[in-house]
């Protein structure tokens, strides 16, 4: 086995977690489904001109649509009840804002090379099988 893809370790992932630019995995012998350990990598952002575009019209939905939500909660309620409606409703929409901002900068890509990067500190438990063509649990 040369360079080692996506597609070649995937049947090994038994669970993957994204939190920020982290990417846990837990991995698994395919045929027999035993977890064999656990590993995690940093994903880059994806810097591309699109990724940056896909990155801005995403945040600029989000923003209006989280606006909109609070402007008007605020003049559905009205008075101090509204504005206490649309403040609490702009401090969610901000966290909303923010969340997205996060999950927006990081492509399907960049998470599939994360994960092969980070396969590297685990190739060692497993061996890859010729007639099968996946790695096996050692």
């Amino acid at each position: 086995m040369n360079a080692i893809s996506y597609d070649a370790i995937h049947p090994n992932i038994a669970e993957v977690r994204v939190i920020g630019a982290s990417v846990q995995v837990t991995w698994k012998c395919p045929e027999t489904g035993r977890r064999v350990g656990e590993s995690s990598a940093t994903m880059s952002s994806d810097a591309s001109v699109g990724g940056r575009v896909k990155s801005s019209v995403k945040r600029s939905i989000v923003s209006e649509i989280s606006s909109g939500a609070a402007r008007f909660l605020g003049g559905l309620l009205g008075g101090a009840a509204g504005r206490v409606a649309r403040d609490a409703a702009y401090t969610a929409a901000s966290d909303l804002r923010s969340k997205a901002d996060s999950a927006l900068e990081y492509s399907e890509a960049s998470r599939r090379a994360a994960i092969i990067s980070t396969f590297s500190s685990v190739e060692s438990l497993f061996l890859w099988d010729d007639r099968r063509q996946r790695f096996l649990a050692r």
